[in-house]
């Protein structure tokens, strides 16, 4: 599959709606708002489109581009727990050393830098030993 297909699997699932050449996420009992403008979207890969959806920041995206080989993406079944699945339709991801999940809203909390980057080394450590 493509990289466009991709990006529109993911567009799909969080039911973004197209309109004047951007994408917004409208859903019931709050107001509209802009996700990406359509120069994003075609200038960026799944994970910036992923990571500008939950909201996460460029050195996490940056973090991540770089990595992503460590991390499997799964998402969460609830008959078979987490399950691998394409990177545009994850929730998670699993560091591959270590074997933790992390979860796309509590990345959103980690607000300092600092607090990402001893995260990150502390995952790093795992894929030494």
């Amino acid at each position: 599959m493509c990289e466009t297909e991709d990006k529109l699997l993911l567009v799909k699932k969080y039911g973004l709606k197209h309109e004047n050449n951007a994408w917004y996420s409208e859903k019931e009992n709050s107001h509209k708002h802009l996700i990406f403008k359509d120069a994003f979207f075609e200038r960026t890969d799944v994970i910036g489109l992923l990571f500008r959806i939950n909201k996460l920041c460029m050195a996490k995206v940056k973090y991540f581009r770089e990595n992503i080989r460590k991390y499997e993406p799964v998402k969460y079944h609830y008959k078979e727990g987490f399950v691998a699945v394409p990177l545009w339709d994850a929730d998670f991801l699993r560091h591959s050393a270590s074997g933790y999940i992390l979860d796309f809203r509590c990345l959103q909390t980690i607000t300092v830098y600092e607090d990402f980057a001893a995260i990150c080394q502390e995952l790093e450590a795992f894929e030494i030993s």
